[in-house]
């Protein structure tokens, strides 16, 4: 059964998000408890919800693409059209800065499904699944207020426009795709 296009949002694609979210504060934990076996099970932990929550929230446009709500536009005709449209509602963190994170989200949820993406490489913000990882990032080691502070341990997106907090591109897309239906907006990181 199909479920209608917000049960969906609310149901899959939130939580996804949401026990990633809640699984990068449980890796800064393990990291800071000194236990080596404990942070190893919470980075792999990471990257799995990281990964849940890449593919819930890039598959949500074909969801919408089907249901076609009323406040989806007729240019929004294929996948690829509002994809585009979804990615005309992206900014950087609340900001006015426009962001190419629909197409990043993709490239990243693509890579990790598929390895190494051949199909139109010249045009992918990510190559392969090898660029999303869990790393430290120190002062200046990616975008300004994205991610966590302190140069803690983190999912990082290496992609040819930089390095990104993967919470970053997940929380702009989702905050698009609510400014696209019409939605409130809560606070960073809620639902």
């Amino acid at each position: 059964m199909q479920l209608p296009w917000d049960e969906h949002l609310f149901e899959i694609v939130l939580p996804a998000w949401q026990a990633y979210l809640r699984s990068e504060v449980d890796l800064t934990s393990a990291l800071m408890s000194g236990d080596d076996v404990a942070s190893s099970r919470a980075r792999y932990r990471a990257l799995r919800e990281a990964g849940s929550a890449s593919f819930y929230l890039h598959h949500f446009a074909e969801i919408v693409l089907r249901a076609r709500p009323n406040w989806l536009p007729d240019e929004a005709s294929d996948l690829g059209k509002l994809r585009q449209w979804v990615s005309r509602h992206c900014t950087a963190l609340r900001t006015e800065h426009p962001t190419s994170d629909v197409q990043l989200l993709g490239d990243v949820a693509d890579a990790l499904k598929h390895a190494v993406l051949t199909k139109n490489p010249e045009k992918r913000l990510v190559a392969a699944n090898e660029a999303i990882l869990v790393c430290e990032t120190g002062y200046g080691g990616g975008q300004y207020g994205e991610g966590k502070f302190g140069g803690t341990e983190q999912v990082i997106v290496l992609s040819t426009v930089g390095r990104r907090a993967l919470s970053g591109v997940l929380q702009n897309v989702v905050d698009a795709w609510r400014r696209a239906a019409g939605m409130n907006i809560p606070d960073i990181g809620e639902t």
